[in-house]
């Protein structure tokens, strides 16, 4: 019996030795195909990745192709580092050449994130301008049609009231801009990676860089000013006669404006008739109704501006922007095409008749301001035998008008006149005691000393003060 116990005890612990063993077995086993598992999931993911890196390659490559072709008309359009130093003077360009004034500027601080490496650096401006609804347009019109790209992502409008306006005579909006920009410049520490077959992949992408490439210029209008269109900004509604009243009624005023405006189309009809005249002969006929006309009415400006007749409001407008503007830049253009010829005889000879009537008026002024639009362009002329003596006649009417001007500066009080009969007469100027004859101070000398008036001669000109 023992012996058989010990039998059936050994047969049991060696089949719980075995059951033990396989067990091991078994969860090593188990362990094994779930790394396994693991392993080939974690390849299949690899896998997969490659996979979508592969088909990726070739588009992030006709990208990189594209964008490499692109370098150099973005270097065009953005802005570099001397760009931006000299920004400040460029705005500042853009408010003298639209009118605006800069009542403030002061540079954004912009928030980046210093651990991102970027090519495109923003700078931006934020302005504080003052001016009309057309210069504030005008200065727009500037910063978008400039060469290198800027943009104005807002801006803030209060506009001028109606008591400032009629103050000033000008609206003063305040406007608040702001003014960014981007400096392209690729970081030195990034390496340019090789491309297998680049001219090849390059030349077959050429449509889309072209089309890359249109997309980047910038686009520009021409902007064509106020065009006698009222501020919108502002009160439409003006006062019939201002504090400086006009010896014209509104009617008579506004009537005025309009006759200078039909005259000033005309006279650029007659410019338009001299730019396609069939002959020569034809073109100095026309160019010489031109200048008379074209002279003729420049007088009459000069002097509408000088005796402030228009004080309504709208008719200033008009005045400046259908007249003023329109002939000064006229006058600009016809000079330009005279191509280094100097004035023509005719222009002289309308100049000269302009400053007679100037000066048979007591308008000496006004002399100098018609001088002042051919001055600048006698010395090519002044050797011309044909032209000299025009030149010569000019410039002595210049003379003679800044010669009255600057003795009319002179201040002279006469204190008294003593005529003595066989002595000579004395007088009393400005507390000083002087005959005929004295140098009373530079360039004026005592002519002759009168009952009533005192003659002195001033650079060559006699003149005569009543007293």
């Amino acid at each position: 019996m023992k012996n058989i116990r010990k039998a059936w005890l050994a047969v049991i612990g060696g089949g719980v030795l075995s059951c033990i063993g396989l067990g091991t077995l078994l969860w090593w086993q188990h362990g094994q195909i779930e790394e396994a598992r693991a392993n080939v999931a974690s390849l299949r993911a690899n896998i997969e990745t490659s996979r979508k890196l592969i088909e990726g390659t070739g588009a992030l490559e006709r990208e990189v192709i594209v964008l490499r072709e692109l370098t150099e008309v973005m270097k065009g359009i953005l802005p570099d580092t001397n760009d931006v130093n000299n920004l400040v003077r460029t705005i500042q360009r853009f408010s003298d050449e639209s009118g605006v004034r800069i009542a403030g500027l002061k540079k954004k601080a912009e928030q980046t994130n210093r651990k991102e490496k970027n090519d495109f650096d923003k700078v931006a401006y934020t302005l504080s301008l003052e001016g009309d609804a057309f210069q504030y347009l005008d200065f727009l019109d500037l910063v978008e049609s400039h060469s290198r790209f800027m943009r104005v992502p807002a801006f803030r409008i209060s506009a001028t009231q109606r008591n400032q306006l009629e103050k000033e005579g000008v609206p003063a909006h305040k406007v608040t801009i702001d003014v960014e920009t981007y400096v392209y410049e690729p970081k030195k520490d990034q390496k340019p990676i090789k491309i297998d077959g680049y001219d090849r992949k390059r030349d077959l992408l050429l449509g889309e860089i072209d089309r890359r490439k249109g997309s980047l210029q910038v686009s520009t209008y021409a902007y064509r000013g106020a065009r006698g269109r009222r501020d919108p900004w502002i009160d439409p509604r003006v006062p019939v006669q201002p504090d400086a009243p006009s010896p014209l009624t509104v009617q008579e005023q506004m009537d005025l404006v309009q006759s200078l405006v039909e005259r000033t189309q005309a006279v650029l009809g007659k410019w338009e008739a001299v730019k396609v005249a069939e002959n020569v002969i034809v073109e100095m006929t026309t160019r010489a109704e031109l200048e008379e006309l074209l002279a003729k009415l420049e007088e009459d400006i000069r002097r509408v501006l000088s005796e402030k007749s228009i004080v309504y409001v709208p008719s200033q407008t008009r005045l400046g922007v259908e007249v003023v503007d329109v002939v000064s830049q006229l006058r600009t253009t016809v000079a330009s095409a005279e191509q280094g010829r100097g004035p023509t005889e005719a222009q002289l000879k309308e100049i000269e008749s302009s400053m007679v009537a100037h000066r048979e008026k007591g308008e000496f002024k006004l002399m100098l301001e018609a001088f002042g639009m051919v001055d600048n362009r006698l010395a090519t002329i002044e050797n011309d035998p044909l032209r000299k003596p025009l030149v010569e006649r000019l410039r002595d009417l210049a003379y003679e008008a800044r010669t009255v001007l600057d003795f009319e500066k002179v201040k002279m009080t006469v204190g008294g006149v003593f005529l003595i009969e066989g002595g000579a007469p004395v007088a009393m100027i400005n507390g000083r005691t002087v005959t005929e004859g004295d140098l009373l101070q530079n360039d004026l000398v005592v002519l002759a000393i009168k009952r009533e008036e005192i003659e002195f001669i001033f650079r060559g000109i006699v003149f005569a003060r009543r007293f």
